[in-house]
């Protein structure tokens, strides 16, 4: 009766939300390209997604946890305008969800475009290197990007975007990286603060808890001295947390990253198992078929590799596979591989009983892109999503999932079966 009682409640209290799709601001009226009836969460009897859906109702109900989503993509991801849409709108479910900010990747170090809602500084001189580049030799991890300094003195600091929907304070940072500790020495650069230290190499990371909340931070980067062979200092992202509960919406993006570019690092399992996460979206594909000679063999088989080997890393969590948006080959000529990449996307989720979102339908399937374009969504390439367009995709994605989650609400109780009597013989 008491477990009866708590659905009746959650139904009382979401309910009413998702049916008016208040937070996500879904204008499909203003935009009838869209096909509204085909933005749905293909389950495909996945137990793991029906698992998340349980964790969620616990956090929202009882505020007893943290979730942790992690979503990995191209630069559609790196720009974090897709993602940051998802992560407002999961923060907004209920009051208390802002579970922190989470992993982050110092992208403008890497002289390449950073998401607006942090920003960051150094000193010193850095070289990177990244997973879509040839003949990839540095270590990159959970942000496929690796940030490199043979300076004897160094630093970087991050801190908060105050126009930011949700403060997003920490007191511990997670540093991931890969140095000789008997080489370099990390540490914050204000002295004042009271921290504690502790390494967890299986991990890749270095945690760092502070006694007090804190929106920014700087890290000093020292060299040992008498050091005649110097080991570079890599860093290869950070997690920005805290003991609050609450969802946690960590992304990962590298610009015009495919499969086979993501499968290339080294320390993503490894990371990933950091991350611990509850659910993984992966929004790939676009790059894989953004060309004439698209490689459906390939594509199959470097798929189902990053889905196995971030399966392997993170065993309870639930997956969310989403399909690419249609698109021009060369800001002109019609790409007739998305549809090719969808339908094994789909074939993969069906096998493994994944979770899929079929953006290309919703979207409008083959020449859809022209007409996102003529209504202000897309960049000039025919390609990308500018902001506004990217948090139309989040919202339908949210919509979609909030959705899945109000059939598992109203899903019907399976009876227990009758115990047999048993026959005297």
């Amino acid at each position: 009766m008491k477990k009866n009682k708590w659905i009746w409640i959650s139904i009382f209290i979401l309910i009413p939300w998702i049916s008016k799709g208040q937070l996500y601001d879904i204008s499909c009226d203003e935009y009838t390209f869209i096909n509204p009836d085909t933005n749905n969460l293909e389950i495909n009897e996945s137990p793991s997604m029906s698992h998340f859906f349980s964790k969620l109702d616990s956090l929202v109900l009882f505020g007893d946890r943290k979730l942790n989503i992690f979503h990995i993509g191209d630069s559609h991801i790196q720009a974090d305008f897709f993602s940051h849409r998802l992560r407002d709108n999961f923060q907004n479910i209920a009051r208390g969800q802002n579970g922190g900010r989470g992993f982050i990747f110092p992208y403008q170090m890497a002289e390449t475009n950073n998401p607006l809602n942090y920003n960051v500084s150094w000193t010193g001189k850095w070289d990177n290197c990244k997973i879509v580049d040839r003949n990839t030799k540095c270590s990159t991890g959970l942000g496929g990007i690796s940030i490199i300094t043979k300076d004897s003195v160094a630093s970087f600091s991050v801190f908060m975007s105050s126009d930011n929907q949700h403060d997003y304070f920490f007191n511990q940072v997670r540093l991931f990286h890969n140095y000789d500790t008997s080489q370099w020495k990390v540490y914050p650069s204000d002295t004042s603060q009271r921290y504690s230290q502790r390494f967890f190499p299986e991990y890749g990371y270095t945690l760092f808890h502070f006694t007090e909340l804190k929106d920014s931070i700087r890290f000093n980067i020292t060299m040992s001295d008498s050091i005649s062979v110097v080991v570079p200092y890599q860093l290869l992202g950070l997690s920005l947390d805290n003991s609050d509960p609450g969802i946690v919406y960590h992304s990962s993006g590298v610009n015009g990253a495919n499969i086979q570019d993501w499968l290339k690092s080294q320390y993503l399992q490894k990371h990933l198992s950091a991350i611990n996460p509850d659910l993984i979206i992966i929004s790939l594909g676009t790059n894989d078929s953004y060309s004439r000679t698209f490689n459906q063999q390939e594509f199959k088989y470097n798929y189902r590799r990053l889905v196995e080997k971030m399966k392997n890393a993170a065993p309870d969590a639930a997956f969310i596979l989403t399909a690419p948006g249609d698109n021009y080959l060369y800001r002109r000529y019609l790409n007739r591989n998305i549809s090719k990449a969808v339908n094994i996307i789909r074939e993969i989720a069906q096998d493994q009983q994944l979770a899929f979102w079929n953006f290309y339908s919703v979207m409008g399937k083959m020449n859809s892109i022209k007409y996102w374009h003529n209504a202000g969504l897309t960049a000039h390439d025919f390609l990308h999503f500018n902001q506004k367009g990217y948090s139309l995709q989040g919202n339908l994605l949210f919509h979609a999932i909030m959705k899945a989650y109000h059939d598992h609400i109203h899903k019907p109780k399976q009876p227990k079966p009758k115990a047999k009597a048993k026959i005297n013989k």
